[in-house]
């Protein structure tokens, strides 16, 4: 992933690390994806470009999905209905248990807008391990 670096006050930074310490996000990092995130989700992007030009949030895309969660009936249920919300998107599933954690991973297929939700709501849940994702094309 890229990285980039951001200036903030002093109490955006105590806000973030209160965020952190209640552990409601694993890392600044996370907490900072998570947040542009919700933000491209609810922001219409054709009129957030710096170039002038349309961006095409319309546009088909594959995605690959990787999602690591305690293996936890609670939280599996609540990325099984996230599932069924986006299940005509969803074309490929597959999960593995390694010890106490269960790894999901999901093949993607349909419009950017909705991967953009479906990875919103993924990064909502607070037990998640990892999550990585790709957009193929």
């Amino acid at each position: 992933m890229p990285i980039i670096s951001i200036s903030i006050n002093e109490s955006i930074k105590k806000f973030i690390n209160k965020l952190i310490s209640k552990q409601h996000y694993d890392n600044r990092s996370k907490l900072v994806r998570d947040a542009l995130l919700r933000l491209m989700s609810t922001v219409d992007s054709e009129e957030v470009d710096s170039d002038g030009e349309s961006i095409p949030i319309s546009k088909k895309i594959n995605g690959n999905l990787m999602i690591v969660i305690p293996n936890d009936y609670n939280v599996v249920k609540k990325i099984n209905k996230i599932e069924t919300i986006f299940k005509n998107h969803i074309v490929s599933r597959n999960q593995h248990y390694m010890q106490e954690n269960l790894t999901i991973f999901m093949v993607y297929e349909g419009y950017l807008e909705d991967f953009h939700k479906l990875v919103v709501e993924i990064n909502s849940i607070s037990e998640i391990t990892n999550f990585r994702y790709l957009i193929i094309n």
